[in-house]
């Protein structure tokens, strides 16, 4: 009997801690710290202006030497524009690849040295994985990333301080989560996506995939969903360039009231 009353309150623990871990990690997910939200207002970029048709597509975790060649080729053959979060390790080993996509035109932002929680760091070491990566892709283009995104959409009051010291934002996503990097078949890929799209929208996707094959679901997906988006209206444009037209709407609004 004592054996059995053990176990149970073994599962009930078990089970309280999934619950409590599950509640945490979406409040990270999701961005729902409130206290940060509302203390860093403005720092935070979930979405661009809705009164424009306009999409910010972006691509986290590589350069990857298979697959960011191949997205590479699909942007330029629709002569459109996207933003790469890139992990500052592999730049060092893969400049030719920043070197591209900085002279075709797409943004290049920050995700982190080594692609680590923040939430589950200290100042310290965020800071470290930031600076380290913002001067490895200095050393690649010649400027720093005014952009940064955290990976697992993680929150921490000493990211959020670092980004306001080094004059950047955090750019999360909008509405939808086609979760490509767990493969779930291109049609969910590009489903998610078209029927989640918005005005104004950042479109999270990845140019890394621990999957190797020849051709990723995401670059699958990119051949569907590009022409399909441009058909409906959208236009493509970088995330500064998404911020720019927010700011800029922004301004017109509070001089016509």
């Amino acid at each position: 009997m004592r054996k059995t009353i053990y176990v149970l309150i073994c599962v009930v623990m078990i089970l309280m801690g999934i619950s409590i871990r599950n509640i945490y990690d979406e409040k990270i997910e999701t961005g729902k710290f409130d206290n940060i939200n509302n203390e860093y207002d403005g720092l935070i970029i979930k979405c661009g202006s809705t009164d424009e048709k306009v999409v910010a597509l972006t691509f986290d975790d590589g350069p990857d030497e298979v697959f960011t060649p191949q997205i590479l080729d699909i942007l330029k053959k629709y002569n459109i524009k996207a933003t790469f979060f890139v992990v500052g390790e592999k730049v060092e080993y893969n400049k030719k690849l920043i070197k591209r996509e900085f002279e075709e035109g797409h943004e290049i932002g920050n995700h982190t040295y080594t692609h680590i929680n923040v939430s589950k760091n200290g100042y310290n070491k965020i800071k470290k994985e930031i600076v380290d990566t913002q001067d490895a892709i200095k050393s690649v283009t010649g400027i720093y990333p005014k952009i940064f995104r955290p990976p697992y959409r993680a929150i921490s009051k000493d990211m959020c301080e670092i980004i306001r010291q080094n004059d950047m934002n955090i750019v999360l996503w909008s509405y939808i989560d086609a979760r490509d990097w767990s493969s779930p078949g291109v049609s969910s890929i590009v489903k998610t996506i078209e029927d989640g799209v918005q005005n104004g929208c950042i479109i999270l996707l990845h140019d890394y995939n621990k999957v190797r094959t020849s051709k990723s679901q995401t670059i699958e997906a990119l051949e569907i969903m590009i022409p399909d988006l441009l058909k409906k209206g959208y236009k493509f444009v970088t995330v500064s360039e998404l911020i720019n037209h927010m700011e800029e709407n922004k301004s017109k609004e509070e001089v016509a009231n």
